[in-house]
């Protein structure tokens, strides 16, 4: 390494104004011989700057590299690296490991030439002032971008307009520790998405609450905004079942309208909400969160291998969203209760909402602790026959 560091300098000083007119290479070759010499440099001065930091666990990717090495050509190789190990260091020294530190590098170039000052700046807004340190930390390893962004002239205006808009300083910081991603989008985006969820909502105190159920409605084009509500309008639903709705399931809005029309499409071929997508929505919403293999495989599942009754499947969509697993204990524990069949059985809507304690108290009337010994020495779902039912492959015509 020191001897790579010591070609450099040499090759530096080689090609100063002093030194070039004494090379010893004839003139009408000494243009093509400056240029090889060049290239030696800097591609030797690159590489040293890549060894050197990736001695420090740090890999950067090329873009930030050259950011790096055009400082150095600049000043020194020895100040670009003293730069970047210094903010590399004060990174670490707050429990951010080498690998993040990278990261954040990439997302951020011009850390390389902005000031500590400013660097711990918004280390101490975001980790101290607003939220804390192991946020701080978490949010730097997912989202490093969100460090780029100036606190005095960009982040903290948003958050001001949001705090006197709402009045809910509170809300609006779990907001932020939800779901920060949107606090890189221009005021003037952030304003109009807010005048957009106004348009629907009655008051600003449903406006924060679907807010704060889907952080990501700050994150969604007005477009796709407008486009979902003429969507739902179009289903028949009023301006105040939309709100309705959208606070039982804020998600509905930044989902795909072609992927909502086919889930609510399967929906109404198997017999849910009488065949009418309006009913389907407004008794369970949370169904277009399944995706339409799922819905395919839980509804063949109750329908033909466990032979639940189809009213019974259709009164509880629900059942769509619960896990195999969960079907699976739940219905063989009351196999072994004999509870399965005949007078006992409980209804598929009863038993596969509960949670176990509600289940274990309400329904089968046993200790929460002997359900648990029972489940935990099953074998697993698969191997009893329960990963598919045969008629999974079934055409969706088929269920008429």
């Amino acid at each position: 390494m020191a001897a790579l560091i010591a070609f450099s300098r040499a090759t530096h000083r080689l090609l100063s104004f002093k030194t070039l007119h004494k090379l010893s290479v004839p003139a009408h070759n000494r243009c093509i011989h400056i240029n090889i010499i060049l290239y030696t440099s800097q591609d030797t001065d690159f590489k040293v700057i890549k060894s050197t930091l990736q001695s420090k666990e740090l890999c950067l990717g090329n873009d930030i590299l050259k950011k790096v090495h055009s400082l150095s050509s600049q000043q020194s190789i020895d100040v670009a690296l003293q730069t970047v190990l210094e903010r590399s260091n004060y990174f670490q020294s707050l429990d951010i490991p080498p690998k993040v530190v990278s990261k954040v590098f990439d997302a951020w170039p011009h850390l390389l030439t902005t000031e500590m000052s400013q660097v711990i700046e918004r280390v101490d807004f975001w980790g101290h002032e607003l939220i804390d340190m192991d946020w701080f930390r978490a949010t730097t390893a997912k989202f490093p971008r969100f460090l780029a962004y100036d606190i005095s002239t960009n982040i903290r205006p948003k958050i001001n307009y949001l705090q006197e808009y709402f009045n809910d300083d509170v809300t609006i910081r779990h907001i932020i520790r939800r779901y920060p991603y949107f606090l890189v989008s221009r005021m003037s985006t952030i304003v109009e998405r807010i005048q957009r969820i106004a348009d629907i909502a009655d008051n600003r105190s449903d406006m924060l609450t679907l807010i704060k159920r889907q952080p990501r409605l700050l994150y969604a084009t007005s477009s796709a905004f407008v486009m979902k509500v003429t969507w739902l309008e179009k289903l028949g639903f009023q301006r105040h079942e939309i709100v309705n709705l959208l606070l039982r399931y804020p998600s509905i809005f930044v989902t795909n309208t072609i992927k909502l029309e086919e889930k609510l499409d399967w929906l109404v071929q198997a017999g849910y909400g009488d065949g009418d997508p309006r009913r389907i929505l407004w008794i369970n919403p949370p169904c277009l969160g399944y995706t339409v293999e799922s819905m395919k495989t839980k509804f063949y599942l109750l329908r033909d291998h466990l032979k639940i009754d189809l009213e019974q499947i259709h009164n509880c969509p629900s059942a769509l969203g619960y896990s195999t697993k969960r079907l699976y204990h739940r219905i063989t524990y009351l196999k072994h209760l004999n509870m399965w069949h005949g007078p006992t059985q409980p209804s598929l809507g009863s038993f596969i909402t509960k949670s176990d304690k509600d289940f274990c108290s309400l329904i089968v009337k046993r200790p929460y602790a002997e359900y648990m010994d029972f489940i935990q020495d099953l074998p697993p779902y698969a191997m009893a026959g329960w990963e598919s039912s045969p008629n999974t492959q079934h055409d969706t015509a088929s269920i008429q």
